[in-house]
């Protein structure tokens, strides 16, 4: 039986829950993670079954317990998870998850495997080091690009500016921006905002537009320019926590692509609309969109008392990502509430359906952000600025809590939050049109 590694020595990030496959259901794998849960505390573990096994796990007895049975492999399965524990059999099953765990970097804990004979071990020992020697030159060379990337957007983007806006006038025109400013009370709410906002986002992959929404709703600016403040901040935000769900390792690459692009049209097209009705419709858009996010508050509250199910293949994907875009820069909401607790109640893991959308989002609020910039300019500054330094001081943090705080009581809280804003804005726009 080959030894169990301890988490602490796998994890690599402190406080960080350790996500384990267990594939079958023999006694050796229920001893391999009681094992495991016996001297760390943060680990989960889905059960994958095999069909035709003799054995049956302890339940009674196992620790920790199970928190999701898997009654097939799919192939994007064990990218979910930190380890792969299973009994090794010379089957297809056996090899697929092995070979799909070698191929996704994801470690894998074989129970009774033969041991390998001399010559097998030192052609395994010359694969090793010659797929670390190609993926450190894959590793520069592709630093190399990514800096040449950012070095060719940032001359692109100071030729658009500086043809726009000479750099001569930017000095004084910034100490006379500097000296507008109007820095009230109301900004340190716009940064309390921002920070609560992206804390309950980035630690549950929804919530920032939603709660943004129903405060600017309150304060009686236009729709329109409420979801372009919102997503210019947001973009910020998002950034910083999709950067730091990625640093922890909280990211789906192929749900990744599969979103991104579909997010990021919906986006454009909900912003375009918004932003040619808003402006004659504004007074009457205000209660529609109050109605909305109630309607995601009461979304959000239902999510809270959901069980787990059983994992199943994520499927529609981009149509699901395009309609998310569009509701979130049409209502100013709804990404998170939409995509994310969709993707969650199809059993996916909660850490890295967060981090994934969390990720994509940065791209979708960019996509919005930049049409309403187009079409209307920049406005309400004291707001973008405030949402966006709460947002920066509460993302790496959030990022941390993310799939260690109880879910539950926060959906619970975000929930009823938004559900009271939303019915007191709906209230005060309709007295004030009657």
């Amino acid at each position: 039986m080959q030894q169990v590694p301890e988490i602490s020595k796998l994890n690599g990030v402190e406080n960080k829950s350790f996500e384990i496959l267990a594939v079958g259901e023999s006694s050796e794998v229920s001893k391999a993670i009681s094992a495991l849960a016996y001297k760390n505390k943060d680990i989960v573990v889905d059960l994958l079954k095999v069909e035709g096994e003799d054995f049956a796990l302890d339940a009674e007895n196992l620790a920790p317990e199970i928190r999701a049975f898997h009654n097939a492999y799919t192939d994007d399965l064990i990218t979910y998870y930190d380890l792969i524990v299973l009994q090794y059999a010379d089957t297809a099953l056996v090899r697929t998850i092995l070979k799909d765990a070698s191929d996704a970097g994801v470690m894998v804990s074989t129970l009774n495997a033969p041991a390998p004979s001399a010559n097998t071990a030192a052609v395994n020992t010359h694969q090793k080091e010659a797929v670390a020697a190609r993926n450190k030159e894959e590793n520069y060379w592709r630093k190399i690009a990514n800096r040449c990337l950012f070095a060719l957007a940032f001359i692109l983007l100071g030729h658009v500016v500086s043809s726009y806006y000479p750099l001569h006038n930017f000095a004084g025109d910034f100490r006379i921006f500097v000296q507008n400013l109007d820095l009230d009370a109301a900004f340190g709410w716009m940064v309390l905002a921002g920070f609560v906002a992206q804390m309950v986002d980035g630690a549950l992959g929804m919530g920032y537009g939603v709660i943004s929404t129903t405060v600017l709703l309150s304060t009686g600016l236009n729709p329109a320019a409420i979801s372009g403040s919102i997503h210019t901040a947001e973009m910020f935000s998002s950034g910083a926590s999709g950067y730091s769900h990625y640093r922890f390792g909280n990211i789906n690459k192929k749900l990744f692509k599969a979103l991104v692009l579909p997010g990021v049209l919906g986006a454009v097209i909900g912003a375009t609309l918004l932003a040619y009705l808003g402006e004659e419709y504004g007074e009457w858009l205000r209660p529609v969109l109050s109605l909305y996010t109630l309607l995601l508050g009461l979304r959000i509250l239902v999510n809270a008392f959901k069980k787990r199910r059983e994992s199943q293949k994520v499927k529609n994907a981009g149509w699901l990502a395009g309609a998310g875009g569009f509701l979130d820069s049409f209502g100013g909401g709804g990404w998170g509430p939409l995509v994310t607790s969709t993707l969650i109640s199809k059993g996916k893991t909660p850490r890295y359906i967060i981090g994934t959308v969390s990720l994509t989002e940065f791209f979708v609020t960019f996509g919005s952000a930049l049409t309403f910039f187009i079409i209307l300019g920049t406005s309400h500054i004291e707001t973008i600025a405030g949402l966006i330094i709460g947002g920066l001081l509460a993302a790496p943090l959030a990022a941390r809590l993310a799939g260690k705080l109880k879910t539950k009581t926060m959906l619970i809280s975000v929930g009823v939050l938004v559900i009271i804003s939303s019915v007191r804005t709906m209230w005060k726009t309709i007295s004030a049109l009657y």
